[in-house]
């Protein structure tokens, strides 16, 4: 098995942790609707990380074309794929009181989501650059808008408490995604 394939398989089992998670803890939210008081915050950037593994999982596979592998490259990538995981924790923890507001505890602990969130795109630049100049200069200058426009909507979410505000923040994301990925990615070539 050549290195990609290796680490494609450790990198699958990490993001299907981080979807799992995610998709259990929005099927939580719909057996419990009147723990999260009609507020859609979590909701919204559970499709955001939802749809970011699985862009990920489809950006990595440009990864097949480096020819010359180390350890730390392997460990780099299977630390950016973690970043997804350790988000979903963030998103639906472990352990909650019963009675806890989930869109509460989510509000609470924002801080670490939206720094793992911003920090996910500086993994994505040096990701990016691995995988070579070539590849950085096909993205585009949209590409650079795209890492900015992000960190800038992380550092925002991290100083609102109103739910209704994260909320239009991850459906600006999520919609800006759709469309990055659909322009960019319309097969695997």
């Amino acid at each position: 098995m050549d290195a990609y394939g290796h680490l494609r398989i450790l990198v699958s089992l990490i993001l299907g942790l981080a979807i799992t998670r995610v998709l259990s803890g929005l099927a939580r939210r719909l057996q419990e609707p009147i723990k999260t008081d009609r507020r859609h915050a979590q909701i919204i950037w559970s499709f955001v990380l939802l749809l970011s593994a699985v862009h990920f999982w489809w950006w990595e596979f440009a990864l097949r074309f480096i020819d010359h592998w180390n350890f730390w490259i392997y460990v780099f990538i299977l630390s950016y794929a973690s970043l997804f995981f350790l988000m979903s924790t963030l998103l639906y923890p472990d352990h909650i009181h019963e009675h806890a507001d989930r869109e509460d505890f989510f509000i609470r602990r924002r801080h670490a989501f939206f720094a793992l969130f911003a920090i996910s795109f500086a993994f994505d630049l040096i990701d990016t650059l691995i995988k070579g100049r070539d590849h950085l200069a096909a993205l585009g200058i949209w590409y650079g808008v795209r890492l900015l426009a992000g960190a800038a909507i992380a550092l925002i979410a991290m100083k609102t408490e109103d739910s209704r505000k994260l909320t239009w923040l991850g459906l600006i994301w999520l919609a800006g995604s759709i469309v990055w990925i659909t322009t960019l990615y319309g097969g695997l070539d």
